[in-house]
């Protein structure tokens, strides 16, 4: 079985000079708070594939964020493993960014999530559920 690459994304807006980070709430294969993540297609570099999970799980365009690369590698296993594009996976190895929207007006995919929040970092950081996003979003939101 094959470890899947994908894409995370920290996502933000500056509100009143603050960061609000926004949070998907997860209702496909599990239940609970999570940062924008996915697979990247066969042939799909990361880029194209950050560029069309931003456009399906959010509903925005290229033009309507700023995208800033991090070091950060984000991998997990899944429970069982995971039959996707005819490949089984045993797990994913995403490469994390930092998105800023230039509005807060965003358009969730209703069959993964269930719903969203924009939240302050110690909110954020409450609400995120698995223990290994929390810790990479607390090194990347130190500023």
């Amino acid at each position: 079985m094959k470890t899947r690459k994908g894409v995370s994304a920290i996502i933000f807006v500056m509100d009143k000079r603050k960061r609000k980070y926004l949070l998907l709430r997860r209702k496909m294969y599990w239940t609970g708070w999570e940062w924008l993540k996915g697979g990247c297609r066969k042939g799909e570099n990361e880029i194209a594939c950050l560029e069309r999970e931003i456009k399906e799980e959010i509903g925005k365009k290229v033009e309507d964020y700023i995208v800033t690369p991090t070091k950060m590698i984000f991998s997990f296993q899944y429970e069982r493993p995971f039959v996707h594009d005819g490949e089984l996976w045993k797990g994913a190895k995403n490469k994390v960014y930092l998105i800023e929207l230039n509005n807060k007006r965003i358009k969730i995919d209703k069959d993964e999530h269930s719903g969203f929040k924009w939240a302050s970092k110690a909110d954020a950081l409450k609400l995120i559920t698995w223990p290994d996003q929390k810790k990479i979003f607390e090194k990347l939101t130190k500023n």
